[in-house]
C-alpha cells in the first residue's frame, strides 16, 4: 500500500487460438448448449448445473480426468464420465478448460467501505476465487461494519481479525503506534462471537505501522491473542524494526508469514539480499515447525530475486494469495492467476501451483471442506486454461521475465451457481 501498483503480467502477441477467448465458456442465454428435457421445463431435471467436457482436477483426493460434474442444492451431486445433459437445468461446456475446485485467497482486503478494502466481488468471484478472507482491515471497532458486506456478496468471505481495535481504516495511521488499542480481551470475545467468520488474528510488523518502534510488544500481544482463542497469527513482514530470523522464532505451527517474498529490508535472503544468497535459516526451521509462508504480493511484496531463492533452494510458498485492495484492483490482470503464472514462469509446475491455490489455502483457514471437489462437498468450482504465447511478468521492483505460458480463469461455480468471467485482453 505505499506505491503505485505495476502490471504482473503483459501479452505480447498471445496465440488466440489458445486464448481465453476463443475457448470462451458459452452464457446460458446463448444457446449453445442448454439442458435438453431438464432445461425444457418437463420436470425431470435432477441437477441444477452440469459442468460437461473438461480436464477434472482435484488436488485434495489426487482424482484427475475427464469426468464431468453436476450440482444441485448448491453443491456437488455427481462426478462422473458422460453424464446426460438431460438431467440438468443448465449446462455448461468446459471444453479446453480445467475444472478444479473454487479458489481461494486467503489474504485480499475485502471489507468493502473501510479504508482500502475493494468490492468482494470485484476481487473475488470475478478473478475466479469464490472464496476470499480479509486481512486485518477490520478491529473490533469497525468489524460491526464488515458483517453486513457478507450476505450481500456472492464470494464467500472470512477475515483476519486485525489485533488493533482500529484496524486498517485509515493506513495514514499506523494502528499499533498505540499499545492501548491493542486489547486482547475484547479481540478474543469477537473471534469467540463470530467463528463462521473470524479464522484468526493480523498484525502488520512494520516499522510505518509501528511508529518506528519495536514489533515485539505487539506480535507478543497478537500470539497472547491467538493462544487464549486456539486461532492462528497472520503477520506482516517487510520493514519490520526487528530481523526477520527473531520475529520467525516466535511463531507457532499454523501460523501465518506474510509477504514471506518482499525485498524490504527484513527478508528472507537477510539484510544484504545479494544475488545468489542463501536464505536466511531461521525460514526453514520456522517451516519445519508448521509457520505456514503466503506470497500476498500487494504493491510491493513479491520480488524475483527471492522468488527465484525459493524456488531453487526449496521453499515455495505454502499459499499463494494476492493482498487485493480497491487501489491495485484496477488491473484487471492482478488475480491469484497472476501470481501462478509468474511462478510457472520460474519453472514451477501448474500442478504444484494448483494446491497453493485450493487445499493449502483452505488448510489455512481452518476450512478443510473447501479446496476440493467431492460428491456431496461445497459446490465450488474455478474453470482454469493456460494460454500459449509470448508474455513477460513484472515483479514489484519493475523487474521483468519473459514466459511462453499464463493461467487465465474463464468461469467460476459458487454454490452450484455458474459466472462467466471475462476474458484477458491480448495485450
Amino acid at each position: 500500500m505505499d506505491r503505485p501498483n505495476r502490471k504482473g503480467v503483459k501479452s505480447h502477441a498471445a496465440d488466440r487460438t489458445g486464448s481465453a477467448r476463443a475457448h470462451r465458456l458459452p452464457s446460458p442465454a446463448t444457446g449453445v448448449r442448454t439442458g435438453g428435457a431438464g432445461a425444457s421445463g418437463s420436470g425431470g431435471a435432477r441437477y441444477d448445473l452440469l459442468v460437461t467436457g473438461g480436464e477434472f482436477i482435484d488436488p485434495a483426493s489426487g482424482r484427475r480426468g475427464p469426468f464431468d460434474m453436476a450440482f444441485a442444492g448448491g453443491r456437488v451431486a455427481a462426478i462422473e464420465r458422460n453424464i446426460d445433459p438431460g438431467l440438468a437445468t443448465q449446462v455448461e461446456l468446459a471444453a479446453d478448460t480445467m475444472v478444479v475446485p473454487g479458489l481461494i485467497d486467503d489474504h485480499v482486503h475485502a471489507a468493502e467501505g473501510l479504508g482500502e478494502a475493494a468490492n468482494p466481488d470485484a476481487i473475488g468471484i470475478r478473478r475466479g476465487a469464490t472464496t476470499v478472507a480479509d486481512g486485518g482491515t477490520c478491529g473490533t471497532a469497525n468489524f460491526g461494519a464488515f458483517r453486513p458486506v457478507i450476505p450481500a456478496s456472492k464470494t464467500r468471505l472470512f477475515a483476519w481479525l486485525n489485533i488493533s481495535s482500529i484496524g486498517q481504516t485509515d493506513t495514514r495511521i499506523g494502528e499499533l503506534t498505540f499499545l492501548p488499542l491493542l486489547d486482547i480481551e475484547e479481540a478474543v470475545a469477537l473471534a469467540q462471537q463470530h467463528p463462521d467468520v473470524i479464522v484468526g488474528f493480523k498484525a502488520r510488523l512494520s516499522t510505518y505501522v509501528t511508529g518506528g518502534g519495536s514489533c515485539m510488544p505487539a506480535l507478543k500481544l497478537l500470539l497472547e491473542a491467538g493462544n487464549a482463542a486456539q486461532l492462528p497469527v497472520m503477520i506482516h513482514v517487510g520493514d519490520t524494526p526487528e530481523p526477520l530470523g527473531k520475529i520467525l522464532d516466535l511463531l507457532r505451527p499454523g501460523d501465518i508469514v506474510s509477504h514471506y517474498l518482499t525485498s524490504r529490508k527484513s527478508n528472507i535472503l537477510g539484510v544484504q539480499a545479494f544475488p545468489g544468497a542463501p536464505i536466511i535459516p531461521e525460514v526453514f526451521a520456522a517451516r519445519k515447525r508448521g509457520v505456514m509462508l503466503d506470497t500476498a504480493r500487494g504493491r510491493n511484496h513479491m520480488a524475483f530475486p527471492q522468488m527465484q531463492a525459493a524456488v531453487e533452494q526449496g521453499l515455495l510458498p505454502d499459499s499463494f494469495s494476492t493482498d487485493l485492495t480497491r487501489v491495485n484492483a484496477v488491473d484487471p490482470d492482478f488475480s491469484l492467476m497472476m501470481i501462478a503464472t509468474q511462478f510457472m514462469a520460474f519453472g514451477v509446475p501448474f500442478e504444484e501451483c494448483l494446491p497453493r491455490m485450493t487445499v493449502n489455502p483452505a488448510k489455512n483457514l481452518g476450512h478443510p471442506e473447501l479446496g476440493r471437489l467431492e460428491v456431496g462437498g461445497v459446490g465450488d468450482a474455478t474453470l482454469l486454461k493456460i494460454e500459449r504465447g509470448d508474455f513477460t511478468v513484472t515483479d514489484v521492483d519493475g523487474r521483468t521475465r519473459k514466459a511462453d505460458q499464463r493461467l487465465v480463469a474463464v468461469g467460476v461455480v459458487r454454490a452450484g451457481s455458474f459466472l462467466n468471467i471475462a476474458p484477458l485482453a491480448a495485450s
